[in-house]
């Protein structure tokens, strides 16, 4: 037992050290890589994307001209927008009143939340859009005006 003991604690001095002198290294990219930012925007609220299974992701450029609207609609699943030119105007199912976002904002829009954006500026508006949908869910669904009077 003394000698299975020692030779137990012979071999555990004998890893410590190995396991300590371990260290995590970087590895930079190699070959020619390059990196292009598509959209950056910042939120005022925070942001959580969760799925119950299996999601498909679509990321989409928009672009709007003056009075353009996309209709009431919803998304089977979560839309984070950036605005990467000129301005769109977001009324939701709980907030009928519009609200601008301006290039270098972003906005998320939770599934199936019924929503309208529209350009009421005089100029193109530009928007890069990711979508987390469902696999083989449709992007959108046609909604009612939850807002009309």
């Amino acid at each position: 037992m003394t000698i299975r003991l020692v030779t137990c604690a012979a071999i555990a001095l004998l890893l410590c050290p190995a396991m300590t002198t371990v260290t995590a290294s970087a590895t930079p990219a190699g070959g020619d890589v390059t990196r292009i930012d598509l959209a950056k925007g910042d939120t005022e609220t925070p942001v959580s994307i969760t799925t119950d299974g299996p999601a498909t992701q679509i990321v989409q450029s928009l672009s709007m001209a003056p009075g353009a609207t996309s209709g009431w609609h919803t998304h089977p699943g979560t839309e984070l927008s950036v605005i990467t030119g000129g301005a769109v105007a977001l009324q939701t199912a709980g907030m009928c009143t519009p609200v601008t976002y301006a290039a270098g904002q972003a906005v998320a829009i939770p599934a199936g939340v019924a929503h309208r954006v529209a350009n009421e500026s005089g100029s193109r508006a530009e928007v890069v859009v990711t979508y987390t949908l469902p696999v083989a869910a449709p992007v959108r669904e046609d909604a009612a005006d939850v807002c009309a009077e």
